[in-house]
């Protein structure tokens, strides 16, 4: 099963992550399948919608009796499915980039924590733009909360200052006051882990008034998602850390995007981290299973606790 928001203010990022479940249960197939059958994918668009959330994989653990479902883009998604995927035992993969703190057996998770891409983040920013003032706003919700909590974290290992810590709806689209408090604020450093389509407006309207180059941005989420909406100068300088930039060069990641392109076209948008981590998951499950030598959920989890690795177009992805 898997269920992605292709549309919906995460939309953005939800599609990649639909076409990679897709696209690696195809090349799964093509190569045989998984213990000599083949996959049948039942996917939902579940459109950023929680209800949908709850009703699809509702269906997928009582009608269509998946044996995994790969899903979810935003933490609320994921803790809105997860409780109904431990109720019916159906082992279940979130893999988007995720703030941390969710100790559940039958929940694997691949994409990146705060530890792994927050933290070096700000080193890596600190040090280039010498700043110990930091600005941060966040989408106002699990995502949001909890890393600020990370990020406060860190900033007290670097010897930086918080001076202001804000929270948005994700339906919020005008950040003019906020610019305007930023301005008064006089930081080093703007964190922004602002999400969704509706915040891309925070992106257009800082180098519109002006400050793009003066106060340098930082940001814990954005990647080619909210690019692909955005003029190279409106953001040119950001900084951002994740497991996998298109840009990748190396021979494993060549394969993958000439695959990519040969099945989706040459203009498919840049590709982020949540298409890869998707694709990584997927073949870490076949291979638990295969350790396994069956889909019954507790032993392939007692076969990835025992440790099964990938090499990705990103490089090895392990659980260890």
């Amino acid at each position: 099963g898997a269920m992605h928001d292709r549309t919906g203010s995460h939309g953005i990022y939800g599609k990649e992550a639909d076409d990679s479940v897709k696209f690696v249960c195809e090349e799964i197939n093509a190569a045989g399948g998984v213990l000599g059958r083949q996959l049948n994918l039942i996917a939902f668009d579940t459109q950023s919608n929680m209800q949908n959330y709850a009703q699809y994989a509702q269906r997928l653990a009582t009608q269509d009796r998946a044996d995994v479902v790969f899903g979810g883009i935003s933490s609320a998604s994921r803790e809105t499915a997860r409780p109904i995927f431990d109720r019916f035992k159906v082992l279940y993969w979130y893999n988007t980039f995720y703030e941390g703190g969710v100790c559940d057996k039958t929940v694997f998770v691949t994409g990146e924590t705060p530890a792994q891409m927050i933290g070096p983040a700000l080193d890596y920013s600190m040090k280039k733009f010498n700043g110990k003032k930091l600005y941060t706003m966040w989408a106002d919700y699990n995502y949001g909360h909890i890393c600020s909590t990370w990020m406060e974290k860190f900033a007290a290992e670097h010897g930086a200052e918080l001076v202001a810590k804000e929270f948005y709806p994700l339906d919020v689209t005008d950040f003019s006051a906020t610019i305007t408090k930023i301005q008064e604020a006089k930081p080093d450093m703007v964190v922004s882990g602002l999400v969704g389509g509706n915040h891309i407006g925070f992106y257009r309207q800082w180098p519109a008034a002006g400050m793009l180059g003066k106060i340098p941005v930082h940001s814990t989420v954005f990647g080619p998602w909210e690019k692909s909406f955005l003029k190279p100068e409106e953001i040119e300088g950001l900084v951002t850390s994740f497991h996998y930039f298109q840009t990748i060069d190396t021979p494993a990641n060549k394969s993958f995007l000439e695959r990519w392109h040969a099945r989706f076209g040459a203009d498919y948008a840049e590709l982020g981290t949540i298409a890869v981590c998707t694709y990584n998951a997927v073949h870490l499950w076949k291979q638990a299973v295969e350790k396994a030598g069956t889909v019954e959920r507790e032993a392939v989890i007692a076969a990835l606790e025992t440790g099964v690795s990938f090499d990705g177009p990103g490089g090895t992805m392990a659980i260890q």
